[in-house]
């Protein structure tokens, strides 16, 4: 009983496989071409498969729920984490907070991890609107600690905003695990075929290459759309 995003996926490599057995089909010909005196001056045939359409039934068996509620130790290393962004900030500005501003950002965040650790699960919303208020805490104290507001890199919010947004969009729980029948013999036996659930895919072929910019560095190397 595969998850089913186990089954998309072993069908997904399952089709580049046989793409790729077709070019090693073309690039035999192509030396077959070469080798004979009137087809090397032909065209060497290569099959693509620039669409392919799938129509897959299934039954969902189960579904998995793991754990929404956040693990306290991962609360406890995205604050470390967090600390460590805003040390580096301060770094960055050569300011240094005084222990006072220094004990009510800290009371700040405590009470906005206190909040994530009494939630039962974290929400998309949830996380941007912690990280919200995790840079407004790391703000006010920055901007107390500097003399003048004025004096205050403006860069610094959207820079917080951009490392503390993806930490804490990390505490949302994975989806559920989606465990399904797909065997044509377990599927007849079921229901009829009207009641199955069915996965309509349009696949569309991409092909990419390998590119040297440097022929001499090889860490020039990367691949690219052909």
């Amino acid at each position: 009983m595969p998850a089913l995003g186990e089954y998309l996926g072993a069908l997904l490599a399952e089709i580049t496989n046989s793409r790729v057995q077709a070019d090693l089909e073309s690039a035999r010909i192509a030396q077959l071409y070469a080798s004979h005196p009137l087809l090397q001056h032909m065209p060497v045939p290569r099959f693509r498969t620039p669409n392919i359409s799938l129509d897959l039934p299934v039954a969902i068996e189960k579904v998995d729920l793991l754990p929404a509620k956040p693990d306290p130790e991962e609360l406890t290393a995205l604050r470390t984490r967090l600390d460590g962004i805003i040390d580096q900030e301060l770094s960055r500005l050569k300011l240094q907070l005084p222990a006072d501003l220094r004990k009510r950002l800290a009371d700040n965040l405590d009470r906005l991890f206190n909040r994530l650790k009494s939630s039962n699960s974290v929400s998309t919303s949830d996380a941007i609107k912690a990280s919200d208020d995790a840079v407004t805490a790391a703000l006010a104290a920055i901007g107390a600690a500097s003399k003048e507001a004025a004096t205050v890199d403006p860069a610094l919010e959207p820079s917080l905003r951009r490392q503390f947004a993806p930490e804490f969009l990390k505490l949302q729980p994975p989806p559920p695990n989606v465990q399904v029948l797909v065997a044509t013999a377990q599927l007849k036996e079921i229901a009829p075929p009207l009641v199955l659930t069915r996965i309509n895919l349009t696949i569309s072929e991409e092909g990419v290459e390998w590119t040297q910019t440097n022929p001499s560095d090889s860490s020039t190397k990367t691949l690219l759309p052909e």
